[in-house]
């Protein structure tokens, strides 16, 4: 398998960022969806070996020599893992981490093409590791703390390789400060909801890891939305790690009408957005890597808060702008739904009991299934 990386990048590099070029090396047709275990999966492992060799890291795994050492493989498929060791904090570590894994086959919405190039899921969140890799390899921006880049396989068969790993760290678990994770990224849900983002799960970090994304966030326009862990459905790598006691924050932009079609290719990727979601990435990182922020672990937050209701019917409200694009059915379903948030809003954070958590969490299940219904389309403006 062997990329077409010069008529890409020639074509490319001098008007597009690294992101750019690196999501759309991953998204080609000659991958066929990197599934686990085929030939375009084999192809993207020795790329991204060779970018972070190439970028000074080094393989995680120390059982392994030469591209081995950043492999660490299970049953089902091949983690790529990368160290870049820290200074004087370096037994203390930041896990950065994206699944490289795609679907080989998945819903068809174009005659003739049968390619699930999965761009924003997930090679767009590939590429953002890849770019805080670079960035922290810089002799000017040499970590404090050591990082690990982890690149997981098998995500798309029910997390399997973030579960491997778990189950056999390569780093003791104890020594990992916090998890960052990033799964569909660079995404339009609706065109009203082109300028926003979610990040899920910083309450297992307790007050240090919400404070420190709210401080990333701050630093842009983006309107990233905090939403508790249990907001994530438990469907991506972040779930392990929480699972196993990790402080983990989720980037997303949820699951829009592209998600697991051919249609999630490079067409529909918004590169802008995912150079901000990198650059609010960074900024976290930066604060982990260099000591200012020391995440806690909080296995006692509820499952879901007032302030859950409060960013989740801002983003209804805001949805309702695009009402048109649905059937009658569910427009009269979608309304109902925000009358239903707008009143558990309304009544005040006293008043939110176990049925207003109940309700909103079923109701979010059906949105986000709402979301992922119709036509594929990247809602990309101009």
């Amino acid at each position: 398998m062997v990329f077409r990386i010069f008529s890409v990048v020639l074509t490319a590099f001098l008007t597009t960022s690294c992101a750019q070029i690196n999501t759309t090396l991953l998204a080609q047709d000659a991958l066929q969806g990197r599934d686990n275990l085929s030939a375009g999966s084999t192809a993207v492992q020795n790329y991204l070996i060779g970018q972070l060799s190439g970028g000074g890291a080094s393989g995680l795994n120390s059982a392994g020599a030469g591209d081995a050492a950043f492999k660490q493989v299970f049953p089902t498929g091949t983690n790529i893992m990368a160290l870049i060791p820290g200074t004087d904090m370096a037994d203390e570590y930041v896990m950065v981490g994206a699944h490289y894994d795609h679907l080989a086959g998945c819903t068809v919405v174009s005659a003739g093409d049968t390619v699930c190039n999965g761009a924003t899921d997930n090679a767009a969140g590939v590429a953002a590791v890849i770019d805080i890799g670079l960035h922290l390899s810089l002799v000017a921006n040499r970590p404090r703390r050591s990082v690990i880049l982890a690149f997981w396989d098998s995500e798309e068969d029910g997390l399997l390789g973030s579960e491997y790993y778990v189950d056999n760290p390569l780093i003791p678990l104890a020594d990992t400060v916090a998890y960052i994770n990033f799964d569909i990224l660079g995404s339009n849900i609706l065109p009203s909801l082109r300028n926003v983002s979610i990040a899920v799960g910083a309450e297992s970090g307790g007050a240090p890891l919400i404070g420190g994304v709210q401080s990333a966030i701050g630093t842009e326009t983006l309107d990233v939305k905090m939403f508790s862990e249990i907001f994530g459905q438990g469907r991506s790598d972040h779930a392990n790690l929480i699972a196993a006691g990790v402080p983990s924050v989720f980037f997303t932009d949820s699951t829009g009408p592209c998600y697991h079609t051919t249609g999630d290719d490079i067409s529909v990727v918004d590169f802008d957005k995912l150079n901000t979601q990198i650059r609010i990435a960074i900024n976290l990182t930066e604060q982990l890597v260099s000591g200012a922020l020391t995440p806690v672990f909080d296995g006692s937050a509820p499952p879901a808060t007032y302030e859950d209701a409060v960013e989740f019917d801002a983003l209804m409200q805001q949805a309702l702008v695009d009402i048109g694009r649905f059937s009658p059915a569910d427009q009269a379903n979608l309304l109902a739904w925000v009358s239903t948030m707008a009143a558990i809003v309304s009544d005040g954070p006293a008043a939110f009991g176990a049925d207003d958590l109940n309700n909103m969490l079923l109701i979010a299940l059906q949105v986000v299934s709402l979301l992922a219904s119709g036509e594929c389309d990247g809602f990309l403006e101009g």
